[in-house]
């Protein structure tokens, strides 16, 4: 009974969250069909609700609208039925799923010792000379297993399509501290990403990062407004304000970055800030119960590049005599009780610190560059520095910028020329999301309506990216649905500290007017990804 009640929490789990295929299928015509045999059983018990189960648990999960279909079951029997074979090996396997005009077959065996449960699976092509795959797992329990049982769906969906599958979670409706949208803004494929939607805040947020900035092994959520640094602590439910930092009305700030660059166990907020035309960039600590500006009027733009071999780096290049980005993007390492310059990124020539991330993003063992070049393309450079590719789509799109008149538009008498007008590309990421050892770029896409002004841009809409290399570009891999607002920044990590990465979007909802006491307003969404 305990088992039994047991595999009926799991199913209702694992059924809940419908598989959804956010692939790139290697044939958008075809339609795979996967035949599940019976489970072989060895156990002294009774395990064909366990059989069942399993069952029932990979239909659900395999199945993909329009292209990727189950036989039933009465008709993989029936053809069974009529072999009788002797025992059920591959060799059966193939020619039962011959029989009823499936792809695929899947093949199976539980055992049951004492309290352990054993589980061996795998998935043989029939059309295809390819080898199985496979699924083993040995545990104390009924959880486990069938935890197994839905990786291992996800690895078929993966195997058919050519992608790895996703699960996607429904809208967690558990706080009502939170203000939630008027309608679902987030989506992956056909299924819907849990998601949750801050208060209103009366700023723009400028900036958004997430690490744990006082050392107590949770990650707060940090934001920055044009002179003010917001350390929230969030719970998955409420998002409680812990301090706030005022740094002066005369900063402009740019850039956040939240992370544990001098590997103390304490995440620096690193800001990029301009006063009057001038870079005085700055380091933030949490010391001894305080933050503590442990570097202040830095001459550099900061920027922390997740590195894929060194981890977090943190990287500076200087403003030229132009007021604009000059020379190559350094190293900075920490020495005793400050950073200092180190040796050169090896980056490419005329690089920009902002809108830029290293991977290796054709998984040919080499590190890309790729970065949003100034038609806001996303553009990846090989190692060398030689172009590989570029996308036909612009991406990113900012408002954030400062002004400087250092530079002098064409055109005008320097006594009369206005000021020259910088805008910071926004954040682009690398990561492996769903642990299959393929890296993702994941961006966002702001939409404007007004493209006549050059110095004011006022987006409406938004949305975030998750791409992936395939053959000879990079293509869609998820996003989420249309974002009403700006989309100012974005990060992923674990906001929440449940163990799982979170894409969090600052959005400002309504940005200022340039009139007395107009500040604009703003949220931070929360989506689930897994």
């Amino acid at each position: 009974m305990k088992f039994k009640l047991i595999l009926t929490l799991c199913l209702f789990s694992l059924l809940a969250f419908p598989f959804q295929s956010v692939s790139q299928p290697r044939d958008p015509g075809k339609v795979y069909k996967v035949a599940i045999l019976p489970f072989l059983i060895h156990s002294q018990e009774n395990l064909d609700y366990l059989r069942d189960g399993i069952n029932d648990i990979l239909t659900s999960r395999i199945t993909v609208e329009g292209r990727i279909i189950v036989v039933e079951r009465t008709i993989v029997e029936r053809a069974l039925w009529e072999m009788r074979p002797m025992r059920l090996d591959e060799t059966a396997a193939k020619e039962a799923g011959t029989r009823v005009g499936a792809d695929y077959v899947v093949l199976g065996s539980i055992t049951k010792i004492g309290n352990y449960i054993s589980l061996d699976a795998r998935l043989i092509s029939i059309t295809d000379d390819k080898p199985p795959l496979g699924a083993y797992t040995q545990h104390k329990g009924i959880d486990d297993v069938m935890t197994k049982i839905g990786d291992f769906a996800q690895d078929i969906g993966f195997r058919i399509l050519g992608r790895r599958a996703t699960t996607v979670r429904p809208s967690d409706p558990r706080s009502s501290q939170i203000i939630r949208p008027e309608r679902d803004i987030g989506r992956i494929g056909q299924g819907e990403l849990g998601f949750k939607k801050s208060q209103i805040f009366n700023f723009e947020i400028k900036g958004i990062d997430i690490g744990d900035v006082d050392g107590d092994k949770k990650n707060e959520v940090v934001v920055i407004d044009n002179h003010n640094i917001y350390v929230f602590k969030y719970d998955g439910d409420k998002l409680s304000l812990f301090r706030k930092i005022e740094a002066g009305y005369q900063h402009n700030f740019l850039t956040l970055d939240v992370a544990d660059v001098n590997r103390n166990g304490y995440a620096e907020i690193i800001v990029t800030s301009v006063i009057d035309d001038n870079l005085q960039s700055m380091i933030i600590e949490f010391e001894q119960g305080e933050f503590k500006t442990i570097t202040r009027k830095a001459g550099w733009f900061f920027r922390v590049l997740e590195h894929p071999k060194e981890g977090p780096l943190l990287m500076g290049q200087q403003m030229g005599s132009d007021g604009l980005f000059t020379g190559s993007i350094y190293k900075f390492a920490w020495k005793k009780k400050s950073f200092e310059k180190g040796p050169k990124m090896g980056l490419p020539k005329d690089t920009k610190i902002f809108g830029l991330t290293v991977a290796d993003v054709r998984n040919e063992g080499k590190l890309n560059t790729v970065l949003l070049d100034r038609r806001d393309k996303i553009s990846i450079l090989s190692s060398d520095g030689k172009p590989v590719w570029t996308s036909r789509e612009s991406f990113g799109g900012t408002a954030n910028s400062y002004d400087t008149s250092k530079k002098k538009p064409d055109g005008f008498r320097p006594t009369d020329a206005p000021s020259w007008r910088v805008f910071i590309p926004g954040r682009i990421l690398s990561r492996d999301l769903d642990g299959d050892g393929v890296n993702e770029i994941i961006i966002n896409k702001n939409y404007s309506s007004l493209t006549m002004f050059e110095k004011a841009k006022t987006y409406e809409t938004g949305e975030v990216y998750n791409m992936i290399w395939d053959q000879d570009s990079l293509v869609t891999y998820w996003k989420t649905k249309e974002i009403t607002g700006y989309i100012s920044d974005f990060q992923v990590r674990d906001a929440d500290n449940d163990g799982n990465e979170d894409l969090v979007i600052a959005v400002v909802e309504s940005q200022a007017s340039g009139a007395l006491g107009s500040k604009g307003a703003s949220a931070i969404l929360f989506f689930k990804l897994f």
